[in-house]
């Protein structure tokens, strides 16, 4: 029987054949545990958090998630949340990102077919777009707003160019707000619109009020919106440009001064490190042999990828210079549709087809060749457990993943967790999750002893897993090799929200006021602590004063509580000077209850440091007193400032 397929049905063929391919390979890389707490645990909660209606601290990184990123992409997805998530849990955003890339290859092909009227050059482009090397790294990074936040632009250019104006509005709102360089990369799309319906002077008007809306959401953006959310915590970071300024306005005042200087930085090494030289040229060879030699025939094609190659180039990492993750989306999202485009300019059968199908069969060529890692400027960049289906241990593990799955199970839903790296991203659907061995209000503690937090030596990684699988105050209630689940010793469970938690008292010392009779310095709930002697006039964060430890008074600013009354949860924070990394924040409770830290994930602008401490109060037999104090463990002294005492 003859199997006759229409070349209507040849491109919803190629979308389902590539669709299954990345739904596959994305929902693979979850399932294997091969997700990771940057960025996909982070996403998860921050999508979850949203969808609770609640913007809240991230449990993972400083700050709350709209302040790492000004978007408001995984808000717009919150329906999807309620009517699919209690199916499809945390894969929900592996199959929004993956749903918004195969709408933006059908956009690309309409827009081409709307061009050229030729079905040939479409699914050649719909090849193209899946080929290339970009769609493939960007699963390295699991999901990212870039991903999405691009996929908005072949949408908004198809009903431009079909001219329906009010939904490429609406699209242009939605791409604006969805991430922080959308409004600089459109200020340069509108341009390219403008040269190429030049002799049309109301699609020329229209890019010019575009241009003109991009330019004021990108002032609003810097110079009102982020600085309205940023906090002494957290504040905006994502602009690393230091050869071109300390912000946005400074970048611009150096291009236009430095404009030879500025190009040059497109294609040197300008971090001055010989051990960077070659990264920027291997983006450039990998994605002309990919089809980008092209735009050399329509050079009006370049300008639109200006904004998103120099934020590539010009930062200050290095990881972002090349190929690897998802640092070429922008590229990949747009190169299709210029190349074919072009291609469907040419007069010639034989040019335009020749060359359809020979970028596409380079394309996959260098595809297949830099997704080894051996192949690349800077391989440990690449994830080829990741990116590689055809490789033999795509589909496999080490472990077994239905007895893993079936422990996680054993959590409850409104149970604080702390997690390890790879685990860590199945669970982030909560309100209380950390990444181990950060522990704070956990009530369950779920490790792999093959999954180090990255933030750590491998060593002090096992220095952690030994100190909770030893410590008597918790017990392991399930274990599966590699991954280990334990609960909190005899503790019944204090279930509370965010919401709930009731503000029983806050305690501040500013190192400011002082009982001159006593010689003491005095907490705003008239404790004293600490003689005048250990104040210091040398550093402070706030005001003039802070209080210095040194070896020869190493510890000082006790106080005590006597009466704890219905306090359940203990919030405790100071400052500390900067490079003071042996001061340390302790907390005691009975004889037998104690919690310190000197670690800090917090900074701010002038360089001092935020200890912070969390915690349930285990229930006490007798009456105890609850200390806070200070320790400096070196010889260096250590200045500390601005302390906060919550109690719930």
């Amino acid at each position: 029987m003859k199997l006759n397929i229409g070349k209507k049905n040849i491109p919803f063929l190629v979308i389902l054949f590539f669709g299954v391919l990345l739904f596959t390979m994305g929902i693979a890389n979850h399932y294997f545990f091969r997700t990771v707490t940057y960025d996909y645990g982070t996403y998860n909660f921050a999508f979850w958090d949203y969808s609770h209606f609640r913007i809240s601290q991230n449990p993972t990184v400083p700050g709350t998630f709209l302040q790492d990123h000004f978007s408001f992409t995984l808000m717009y997805f919150v329906p999807v949340y309620w009517l699919f998530n209690w199916l499809t849990g945390t894969y929900t955003l592996i199959l929004i990102q993956n749903a918004m890339i195969l709408v933006a290859a059908w956009f690309s092909y309409k827009l081409v077919m709307l061009k050229s009227k030729n079905i040939w050059l479409g699914i050649g482009m719909m090849v193209y777009y899946f080929v290339l090397l970009g769609r493939y790294t960007t699963l390295g990074s699991d999901c990212n707003i870039a991903v999405i936040s691009a996929c908005m632009i072949p949408v908004f250019l198809y009903f431009f160019e079909l001219k329906k104006y009010i939904y490429a509005l609406i699209v242009l709102i939605l791409a604006l707000f969805s991430r922080e360089n959308i409004p600089i990369w459109f200020i340069f799309i509108f341009i390219v619109l403008i040269i190429e319906h030049r002799k049309d002077k109301k699609v020329v008007l229209i890019s010019l009020l575009g241009i003109l809306i991009s330019v004021v959401y990108f002032i609003l953006l810097f110079k009102v919106f982020i600085p309205f959310i940023e906090t002494t915590e957290k504040q905006f970071t994502l602009f690393n440009y230091s050869a071109l300024g300390a912000n946005p306005a400074e970048a611009i005042i150096y291009i236009i001064n430095h404009p030879v200087e500025s190009v040059k930085m497109f294609f040197i090494n300008h971090l001055n490190d010989p051990r960077q030289d070659g990264i920027k040229s291997e983006f450039y060879w990998v994605y002309l042999l990919s089809g980008g030699f092209v735009l050399f025939f329509r050079p009006q094609y370049f300008i639109w990828f200006i904004p998103i190659v120099a934020q590539k180039v010009l930062n200050d990492s290095i990881y972002r210079w090349g190929i690897s993750i998802y640092y070429s989306i922008e590229v990949v999202t747009l190169l299709p549709l210029s190349v074919f485009l072009i291609l469907s300019e040419f007069k010639s059968k034989y040019l335009k087809y020749g060359l359809a199908i020979a970028v596409c069969i380079i394309t996959t060529g260098v595809t297949i060749n830099k997704l080894n890692p051996l192949n690349c400027r800077i391989p440990w960049t690449m994830h080829p457990d990741k990116e590689r289906i055809y490789d033999k241990n795509f589909f496999t593990a080490e472990f077994n993943i239905r007895k893993v799955n079936d422990i996680l199970k054993m959590i409850p839903d409104d149970g604080g967790v702390s997690a390890s790296n790879h685990i860590l991203p199945h669970l982030a659907q909560r309100e209380f999750i950390h990444m181990f061995p950060s522990v704070r209000t956990a009530e369950y503690i779920v490790i792999s002893v093959l999954d180090d937090n990255w933030l750590m030596s491998h060593d002090e990684n096992e220095k952690y897993r030994k100190q909770y699988l030893t410590d008597p105050n918790w017990e392991i209630i399930a274990k599966e090799y590699p991954v280990v689940l334990l609960k909190k010793a005899g503790h019944q469970r204090y279930r509370f929200r965010r919401e709930t938690m009731i503000n029983k008292g806050t305690v501040k010392c500013n190192m400011e006021i002082n009982d001159a009779d006593s010689r003491k310095y005095i907490f705003a709930n008239n404790e004293k602590t600490d003689t005048l002697a250990k104040i210091s006039d040398e550093k402070a964060r706030s005001g003039n004063h802070s209080l210095k430890l040194a070896s020869a008074n190493p510890s000082g600013m006790s106080v005590i509580f006597d009466d704890l009354g219905e306090t359940k949860f203990i919030q405790i924070s100071i400052w500390r000077s900067p490079g003071g990394a042996t001061g340390n924040l302790v907390a005691t409770y009975g004889k037998d209850f104690q919690k310190s830290i000197n670690q800090s994930l917090v900074s701010d602008s002038a360089g001092w440091e935020k200890l912070e401490l969390n915690f349930l109060l285990p229930e006490q037999k007798t009456a105890e007193n609850f200390t806070v104090y200070l320790w400096n463990s070196g010889k260096e002294p250590v200045y500390f400032d601005d302390l906060v005492i919550k109690k719930y």
